[in-house]
């Protein structure tokens, strides 16, 4: 692929080269053949050597002249991942050396970002179509009007600079605020049965229950964090750079799908009738017969369900979080639940049931709206889902919020989902109170 690509930008330049000389286009169309016929053939790429990284000590130009690379930050001049603040960087190399007069390094500087540009393309080509064909344009003309000293380069150069800077902003689309929902959300819920279940044994004269009660959570605690450990493993023995957005995406709309459960899951239960109604459901099959194993095997599921959810929630935001937002993230989860827990176990404050679980399906609902917008995103930047970009479109990183077509539908169809759950509960809930009105109302006699 690169170095197609690579044969295609040789084309694009010489048939924009001023004035244009036959031989140079015939020689380009005939390497870039001979790229279609290697691979046709299942022959390597003729081009050898094709890299997105730049020399570490030098970059040779086309007049066989070799520049020093800048410390402007270029790309793969460290060996790590090409960036789009290092193509860029790039760019403003090649702009400060046509500023001083050296074509041969902006050249150079320009040849780099050609093959670093490739593994940046899909960002830009997802979220606005136009900016990945202008760029692709420019691109050929500056390497054109800087092989033939033009001071036009720069202006061209300039025009790129404009259009990528906006692509450089911070690539973590999640935060602190994300990383904490997640932990706490999932903890408190499974708190949550924890100590009703413990209330349920107290009120009961049940003590002996308590021990199996705890065991089982802090059983179902250790086996979620090897269960995340794992996952981590696995996920990351089997990523790599060809399929890493495919997986990342796909765990992501898997992560939302689960997210839309929990949220609906949390609003049916956003009662304190459906809330004791749950939990004496739950303790009567745990405890029916008197076999205590069975609240111990109850608590057991409550945190490790609970514990696997998160696990895969953090797994699918895991590469668009920095380590210090998810890490500080997860303290503050900690932190919160430990003294809502001691809160709760120990003082026995009791947490209003209506409006935690109304604000926790409101989180959750924020969240699995992010998912569903970021796991197409990566699969748009893969290329499994259609980019169907649109400058119209409203764009927000911070909620998921890109602008595309298949991203929007999904978000709305999203949205109407949860407006509908919303209206018909509120329609189904007004003739009930109107016949309770009617029950409790004297009568006329």
């Amino acid at each position: 692929y690169v170095a197609v690509e690579k044969a295609m930008t040789g084309v694009a330049t010489a048939f924009a080269a001023t004035p244009q000389q036959a031989g140079q286009v015939v020689q380009a169309l005939a390497a870039l053949d001979a790229e279609h016929q290697a691979f046709i053939t299942g022959q390597p790429a003729s081009s050898a050597g094709v890299s997105s990284a730049a020399p570490a000590s030098g970059v040779t130009a086309a007049n066989g002249a070799t520049a020093p690379n800048s410390a402007s930050g270029s790309a793969g001049t460290t060996g790590g991942p090409t960036t789009m603040a290092g193509v860029v960087g790039l760019l403003t190399d090649a702009q400060a050396a046509l500023g001083r007069g050296d074509y041969a390094t902006a050249t150079a500087r320009l040849k780099t970002f050609e093959t670093s540009w490739l593994d940046v393309e899909g960002e830009v080509k997802t979220r606005s179509a136009d900016d990945y064909r202008q760029t692709e344009t420019d691109m050929a003309l500056a390497e054109s009007l800087a092989a033939q000293q033009s001071p036009q380069a720069g202006n061209v150069i300039s025009r790129m600079v404009g259009r990528l800077q906006s692509y450089t902003q911070a690539q973590q689309q999640y935060g602190v605020f994300d990383a904490t929902i997640i932990l706490l959300r999932e903890g408190l819920e499974a708190l949550l049965v924890i100590v009703a279940l413990s209330a349920f044994l107290k009120r009961s004269g049940n003590r002996a229950g308590e021990g199996w009660l705890w065991s089982g959570a802090v059983a179902g605690l250790l086996l979620s964090i090897a269960l995340g450990l794992a996952i981590q493993a696995f996920f990351g023995a089997i990523i790599n750079p060809s399929n890493r957005e495919i997986m990342e995406g796909s765990i992501g709309l898997i992560a939302a799908a689960m997210l839309v459960y929990v949220s609906y899951w949390l609003h049916s239960k956003a009662s304190l009738g459906g809330w004791q109604s749950y939990i004496s459901t739950q303790t009567r099959h745990a405890i029916g017969g008197g076999r205590m194993v069975g609240l111990g095997v109850l608590a057991f599921l409550a945190v490790f369900r609970e514990g696997a959810e998160t696990a895969l929630f953090y797994l699918g935001m895991a590469s668009n979080i920095a380590n210090t937002d998810l890490l500080i993230g997860l303290g503050l989860g900690f932190v919160i639940l430990a003294v809502l827990g001691v809160l709760m176990v120990v003082v026995g404050m009791r947490i209003p049931m209506r409006p935690f679980f109304t604000v926790a399906s409101l989180l959750v609902f924020y969240l699995c709206f992010k998912f569903v917008g970021m796991g197409l995103h990566g699969l748009q930047v893969a290329g499994v889902v259609p980019s169907g970009s649109a400058a119209y479109l409203p764009s927000l990183d911070v909620i998921g919020l890109y602008p595309t077509w298949p991203t929007t539908i999904a978000q709305l169809i999203l949205l109407g989902g949860g407006l509908w759950v919303l209206l018909r509960d509120r329609i189904g809930s007004r003739p009930a109170r109107g016949a309770k009105a009617a029950v409790l109302a004297p009568s006329s006699r």
